[in-house]
């Protein structure tokens, strides 16, 4: 299990800068968010894989803009926008390919949205997600959301039956707190289905804290994902707004080498 950091933790500093200061700060690994519809284009894409591929790190998934278009632009009841924006996605897919990447992170749908999306739909539309992926060698991954349908344990279950073996998720801890939900039961239920984790801390300051300043327990997370022998990664997602990330980022590397021993 290698350390990485998401370049959201730097948003909204534009993607490549952003990139530029992940592999300063000596990660291996690097989540790209992107955040506008030219970055899905090649020729960024191929920006993006040179500044990692210089630097020795690797890009192993891609977070799309779109995600605030998910409920009812790809999961919603009108045939015709479905059409219209799945586009965005096989582009999504091909620049993660590009950057060599294997994974696509999903938000999916809101938990309650004006007009309901029957299960039935969200898991249709999901899978030609996921066969977009595959063309692309991508793994398309759900990842738990608050307020999405994928904060609660029981849809995921619901969506790993439908799906079969084509469920794969990305876990972040800050959405399980957010949610309500027990981190460790959600570790403990999906982490055969786990890709690669989203870590943050949290504690009395905050829900979404550099680790290492909360009081989250990191070594009872890797227990459970050794005993899976998970042989994913890990990327820090924290947000920029109330400190100085790059040097928070620097700090909780240093704690999460020592106590995992990486």
């Amino acid at each position: 299990m290698e350390l990485g950091a998401s370049t959201a933790c730097f948003y909204p500093m534009e993607t490549e800068q952003a990139l530029n200061k992940v592999c300063a700060l000596g990660f291996k690994k690097a989540e790209v968010f992107m955040n506008a519809p030219c970055e899905l284009e090649e020729s960024f894409a191929k920006e993006l894989d040179l500044i990692a591929t210089d630097r020795g790190v690797d890009i192993i998934s891609v977070h799309p803009f779109s995600s605030f278009l998910e409920s009812s632009c790809i999961f919603g009841d009108y045939q015709r926008r479905f059409n219209d924006y799945i586009g965005l996605y096989q582009k999504t897919c091909h620049a993660a390919a590009v950057m060599g990447a294997k994974y696509v992170v999903i938000h999916g749908a809101v938990a309650m949205p004006k007009i309901p999306i029957p299960n039935e739909r969200y898991f249709e539309r999901f899978k030609m997600l996921i066969d977009l992926g595959k063309a692309e060698g991508i793994t398309v991954c759900q990842e738990n959301v608050n307020r999405f349908k994928s904060q609660s344990l029981h849809f995921c279950k619901k969506m790993r039956e439908a799906l079969g073996s084509d469920f794969n998720m990305v876990f972040d801890i800050k959405q399980t707190v957010r949610a309500g939900e027990d981190t460790f039961l959600f570790l403990e239920e999906f982490k055969n289905e786990i890709r690669h984790l989203h870590i943050s801390d949290n504690g009395k300051a905050g829900d979404c804290l550099p680790p290492g300043r909360g009081c989250f327990d990191f070594t009872r997370l890797k227990n459970i994902m050794d005993s899976c022998k998970y042989d994913g990664d890990c990327v820090i997602e924290i947000y920029s707004g109330n400190y100085n990330v790059a040097e928070e980022l620097k700090e909780s590397k240093v704690y999460l080498e020592k106590i995992w021993q990486i």
